[in-house]
């Protein structure tokens, strides 16, 4: 399965399972808060019944009591005359709104009764709401007549309380009769329901019931009469599917808006997912082709999250690979390889190997330095790499390690002229130990044999940078990129370090030719040159005689000057080596030292797009601004130096394709 397939499985799967989270717990709170309104609204309905059963009896009681107390009503009766009473209650009627009116003589004899008017000379003196009110006390309770409940008021309560309402009579010995509801077509269903056992009993629990296939929860209040029987009850029912069916509508668009909302987010998550994978699956694709030894295309994302770095990375990892093979390629192309060793000729910024003769050159006038003498105690002096201004270079065996190292030996005159320097060199030997990166040449040891001072470094074989340029000139774009991010890197290095080299040039950078690696030399060992002072305005910062550190060719301006060297100045020193790698020229000359110092001091540098128009102007901006005269409006550290080079490698891979 694909990435993308699988970024949409699991779209799908968390939207199938939040849509189905969100049914369940919405379907549990609507059943609650369902089963929450119809237990309310029972109670409401059972409080509806009472309060109105209870201003029933009030306002029958004030209709008797006023018809009662009335002479006229009185002496009526009395007469007996039924047709003339019938007709007085039929009137008052009208205000009392009672069913029927029943009117007895003091011995609970019928005079009168208005639901019945044969019923004249009926006995209920034994009635017991007629018993009460023959022995003088009033008397409200259930009526009960031919099995019918009267007080059966199901429409009104049910338009109050929305509840459906039922009057069951119970008669003494029989089963329980329904005898007026509000249900309707469900009447039948609760007709035959009503012999179960949790209906029979009379209790004031809710019990549930189906009628005709829907759920309903009820209560039931009996009514008695005043000796207490039990004739009847009320019956309040609401159905929970009812209750429920809002829900269900708002459940049943949540489904279908849920649906399509889950077709548009696969849809989004397919095109997204593609979008995201599309890089990956490029990447792959480079990958491969990387793996089987090309290192061209580049993937392109606008984009700042992970795949995004994850695509300029890998970008920048085929640049370098890129450049890496046409530097390799280039070099192969070189005729002449010749040996280095962490040091230079000074005169010509050459290195060179000697001829191997029984006599080594020595360090110094009137000492005979022999092949396969023992240097110190230690090192064994197999030839002569090369000679400066501040001694001699010997390939020697260190026989401690059993390996070949690159053995300076310093002149001793030169430590006598400054007796601070063997101090110092002390000092930044300790700090160039620290640097251990694949772009810088490792510096071993520091000591000191018989009053001559030493200093112990790798030795490899290859050719410098200085070479390569006087060889090839101005050197291709990719190459000379691949060349200057390998400098940037090591000097990086150095500066975490502490370590400022000084003496940045490219007699010091030595190219290893099969495999293209660049290794920065002399880290600790800054130069002394002579510079003579002029009349010229600005060189008032040198003295006649005065001691400048640095190259002439490559010095910035403040050390120029004679002010302490910085981060900033390797930076200005650097942009100087670019310039020429890909110019194939320097960017200041002159007669003399003093006049390429003081172009260095003044003069602005020819832009490098009017000697060579193949530079990019990326890369062109990139030397400028590391060639600005002020420290402060140079590049700030090296790995800014760096991220512009890889821009430029970007752009320029862009291009090339």
């Amino acid at each position: 399965m694909g990435l993308t397939q699988k970024i949409l499985l699991f779209t799908s799967v968390l939207v199938v399972a939040l849509v189905a989270t969100s049914l369940v717990f919405t379907t549990v709170q609507a059943n609650r808060l369902a089963e929450e309104n119809v237990t309310r609204g029972l109670g409401e309905t059972r409080q509806v019944w009472e309060t109105f059963q209870a201003d029933r009896y009030n306002k029958l009681q004030l209709g008797i009591r006023v018809l009662g107390n009335d002479p006229f009503f009185k002496s009526l009766v009395e007469t007996k005359d039924a047709a003339t009473i019938l007709d007085t209650l039929k009137e008052r009627n009208e205000e009392i709104k009672a069913d029927f009116f029943i009117v007895t003589d003091p011995v609970g004899m019928v005079v009168a009764r208005t639901d019945r008017p044969a019923a004249q000379g009926e006995d209920l003196s034994k009635a017991p709401i007629v018993m009460k009110p023959l022995e003088g006390e009033e008397s409200a309770t259930v009526w009960r007549t031919s099995d019918r409940l009267y007080e059966a008021l199901a429409s009104q309560i049910r338009k109050l309380t929305h509840s459906e309402i039922a009057f069951v009579t119970a008669a003494p010995g029989a089963p329980p009769q329904l005898s007026v509801s509000s249900l309707g077509p469900k009447e039948a269903a609760l007709r035959a329901a009503l012999g179960r056992p949790e209906l029979a009993s009379g209790s004031a629990e809710e019990f549930e019931i189906d009628l005709a296939g829907e759920r309903h929860v009820g209560i039931e209040v009996p009514l008695k009469t005043a000796t207490g029987e039990t004739v009847g009850a009320l019956m309040a029912l609401r159905s929970k599917d009812a209750e429920m069916a809002a829900f269900r509508r708002f459940r049943n668009s949540l489904i279908m808006v849920s649906a399509a909302v889950m077709v548009l987010g696969l849809l989004v998550a397919y095109l997204g997912a593609a979008r995201i994978t599309g890089p990956v699956r490029r990447l792959a694709d480079l990958v491969e082709r990387a793996r089987n030894g090309s290192y061209s295309g580049k993937v392109d994302v606008d984009s700042g999250d992970e795949i995004g770095v994850l695509a300029r990375t890998f970008s920048r990892l085929l640049a370098d690979l890129r450049e890496k093979e046409q530097l390799i390629d280039f070099l192969r192309e070189e005729t002449v390889t010749k040996k280095a060793a962490g040091v230079t000729q000074e005169a010509t910024g050459t290195s060179f190997t000697m001829a191997e003769t029984a006599v080594l050159t020595a360090v110094s006038p009137g000492v005979s330095m022999r092949r396969g003498d023992l240097f110190a105690s230690r090192y064994e002096l197999l030839s002569t790499l090369g000679k400066g201004g501040m001694g001699v270079v010997y390939l020697a065996r260190d026989r401690q390690l059993d390996e070949e190292v690159a053995l300076k030996v310093l002149r001793p005159d030169v430590m006598k002229e400054d007796p601070t320097l063997l101090d110092r060199f002390k000092q930044e030997i300790k700090l160039a130990r620290r640097i251990t990166h694949r772009n810088v040449l490792r510096t071993h040891d520091f000591g000191e044999a018989a009053g001559t001072p030493y200093i112990s470094m790798e030795y490899l074989e290859g050719v410098t940078l200085k070479d390569l340029i006087a060889s090839k000139g101005a050197l291709p774009i990719g190459v000379g990129v691949r060349i200057a991010k390998q400098m940037c890197q090591g000097l990086e290095a150095a500066h975490a370090q502490g370590v400022v080299h000084r003496d940045i040039k490219p007699q010091n950078m030595l190219i290893l030719p099969e495999t293209g690696d660049l290794k920065i030399m002399d880290f600790g060992i800054a130069r002394v040159s002579e510079v003579k002072a002029g009349t010229a305005p600005g060189a008032s910062g040198l003295t006649t005689a005065g001691t400048v550190m640095g190259t002439p060719d490559y010095i910035p301006p403040e050390q120029a000057q004679g002010m302490p060297a910085d981060f900033r100045s390797d930076i200005y020193s650097l942009a100087v080596v670019l310039y020429e790698v890909f110019t194939g020229r320097l960017p200041f000359n002159g007669d003399t030292v003093m006049q390429i110092v003081l172009a260095h001091i003044r003069n602005p540098p020819p832009p490098p797009r009017t000697v060579n128009d193949y530079i990019p102007v990326a890369l062109e901006n990139v030397i400028l601004r590391g060639l600005q005269k002020e420290p402060a409006q140079r590049y700030q550290s090296v790995d800014e130096m760096a991220r512009d080079l890889d821009e430029v490698s970007s752009g320029y891979a862009a291009t090339a394709a």
